[in-house]
């Protein structure tokens, strides 16, 4: 993906924001595209959305979980976007830049790990009830 600046500015507040907003809707797709492992989360987020529409659970619950599906999807572009740069400007291995794209890595870890805890935690309850 070619990124290309107008060369000039639109007029309208509401252009720019569509500018804006195609410019991450192409930087979405594009993530999808190259990254397996955001297909992963998406996955799991697709089975965890199934889960909570069978129980049927309560507003504040969808709220936590989507929040959770939302970081996850979000560390994960951040994560990919980090790579892709540094493979753009800096193509052979270095250490150091090795490391960096390592704690990228691990923040996308962290976060769906987190997220797994609180998916358990605010849907078990539910789900332990809809089994009996």
């Amino acid at each position: 993906m070619t990124i290309t600046e107008p060369s000039h500015r639109p007029s309208s507040p509401w252009l720019r924001w569509r500018k804006r907003l195609a410019d991450a809707i192409a930087g979405f797709q594009a993530a999808c595209q190259n990254q397996e492992s955001l297909w992963v989360h998406l996955f799991a987020a697709t089975l965890v959305v199934m889960v909570a529409t069978i129980l049927k659970l309560e507003d504040w619950r969808w709220c936590v979980l989507i929040l959770c599906i939302a970081l996850v999807i979000a560390l994960e572009l951040m994560n990919s976007a980090i790579e892709r740069l540094v493979k753009t400007l800096h193509p052979e291995h270095d250490a150091g830049i090795a490391e960096s794209l390592h704690m990228a890595a691990a923040a996308v870890l962290a976060g769906a790990v987190g997220s797994v805890f609180v998916g358990a935690i605010v849907v078990l309850p539910k789900f332990l009830t809809w089994l009996s």
